[in-house]
Parts: structure tokens; sequence; C-alpha cells
């Protein structure tokens, strides 16, 4: 299933909004929805006549077979077949790939990532995603990991996962939300941002040093929007990573795993781990 040179679609679903790009087309946006019947029927009113082959990044864990494994801001899609939901929907043969190995996949190919073999991408948005890349050129393999997971020590905070002390319930929004009982892109606290950058490195340097990666892209919404994470997370990371040199930048691409979807359908199955 190539998507070179052909009408493809790519779509993001993420926890909070979905976005879906078709052809040379104006990127459509709109809220996700929770219901996995209703996000279906948006879907195919959002992709314009019928396209010869479907990309998507999904905010979750999913099986080989597209089937959601694991969706903590979506729970009503898990266990859902999405993928052969979707062919079915839109009448066209569709990849699935985790938002974060999408994430991963754009950068590369387009954004800050190019050239790097061992590599990896965050994503800072509802949730905290991770996915690694290891190989030489075109023989490679890229995987979603658990890097949102990781416990942090003296972190007593309960996350969705079940787990206590992870480390996406000091990063992500929608967690955080929680905590500090009001949506986080209305924090504007000076301090609390310098924290979040501190506990970002940590998780940063963890991800990096364990998978020996060379470079990092850090992207998604939160990333986006909070340039003044960059100064103190650079300095924490400078304080930590004195074992091993890891080049951690911002992701370059406005939608890298909107752009990765896109990708996605020229990578073969063999290179993707779910």
């Amino acid at each position: 299933m190539s998507g070179q040179g052909r009408s493809v679609a790519a779509i993001d679903i993420g926890g909070t909004r979905t976005r879906v790009a078709a052809g040379d087309g104006p990127v459509v946006r709109f809220p996700t929805e929770q219901d996995y019947d209703r996000q279906l029927a948006r879907l195919r009113d959002a992709v314009p006549g019928t396209p010869s082959a479907v990309g998507v990044s999904f905010g979750g864990r999913v099986t080989a077979a597209g089937e959601v494994r694991v969706a903590m801001n979506l729970r009503a899609y898990e266990g859902r077949p999405l993928r052969r939901d979707l062919e079915s929907t839109l009448d066209a043969p569709v990849r699935v790939a985790h938002d974060a190995t999408c994430g991963l996949l754009g950068e590369h190919a387009l954004g800050s990532l190019r050239g790097a073999d061992r590599c990896g991408y965050v994503t800072l948005s509802t949730g905290v995603g991770a996915a690694l890349r290891l190989g030489v050129g075109g023989h490679f393999v890229a995987a979603t990991t658990e890097a949102g997971h990781q416990l942090v020590a003296g972190n007593d905070r309960r996350c969705g996962c079940g787990q206590t002390g992870c480390l996406e319930t000091l990063l992500g929004g929608a967690a955080l939300g929680r905590h500090l009982g009001r949506a986080l892109e209305t924090v504007e606290d000076a301090g609390f941002w310098h924290g979040y950058a501190r506990h970002l490195a940590d998780g940063i340097a963890n991800f990096a040093l364990t998978a020996g990666l060379d470079a990092v892209a850090v992207g998604g919404a939160i990333a986006a929007r909070r340039a003044e994470l960059w100064p103190p997370l650079r300095e924490a990371l400078a304080e930590r990573l004195t074992y091993q040199a890891v080049r951690v930048d911002p992701a370059t691409l406005d939608e890298a795993p909107l752009e990765g979807a896109r990708v996605l359908l020229d990578v073969p199955p063999s290179s993707i781990l779910h």
C-alpha cells in the first residue's frame, strides 16, 4: 500500500481533537467524539470522496490488526476493530499506528529527526506518548514505548492506567487538569512551567539513555504552545545527560502525527511494532 502520488487521506485521532487531511485540501479539525460510532460518522463526513488509501494516527495502543488495545482518554474505543471499521466506513484500505509512532515517522521523514538512525519522539498533549526508531536507512524498526508510564520517585499521584507515580500525571494535559482543577492551558505561573520542564527532562533522559538514542524530538500541543519550556528544559538536560550526549529539539512539523500518518502508508508493516 503506497501513499506516493496517490489520492490518500491522513487522519490523526487524538484524545481531544481529530485532524483530517485529504489530497491538497485544507486540514479539517473537530473535537474527537468520545462515542466511537459518532466518531466514525464524523470521519465519513470529513473525508471527501473515496481515497485510495488512509493512514491513521491514533491516540492509544493498537494491535498489528488495527484493534484498539488501550486508549486511556478514549475508553469507549478499547476493544474496537478501528482499522476494519474505518475500511468499511471509508471504503478504502487503512493503516493505523499509535500517534507517537506517527509523529516519529513524520519528524524523521520531514522534520528535526532527518538523518538520525537511533531517535525518538515525545508528544505532550492530552496524554504523554513516546516512540523510538532503531536501524539504518530503510532497514529499521519503529515502536511505541510506555515512556509516559515510567515511575517517578516521590510521585504519589494515581494514573489513569492504574499505577501510582507515572510521569504522565506530571506532564499530561488531562491528568494535570484533573489535579489542578482547571485546564492546563489556563496556567501561566512561571514556577509551574519551570517545574514541568524539569520533570520532562527526567523523562526524556531516562527514555533516551535506556534506548541509546542520539536524538529526540518533542512535539504535541503543550510543547507547541509553551516556548518558555525550552530554556529550563535545556538547562536540566545539560545537568542530567553527562554520560551520553543526546540532541533534544522541538518538533519542526506543525502536525507531525498527521504527516506521519501519510508516511505510514509507505512503511513496510514489518517495520512497525505496535
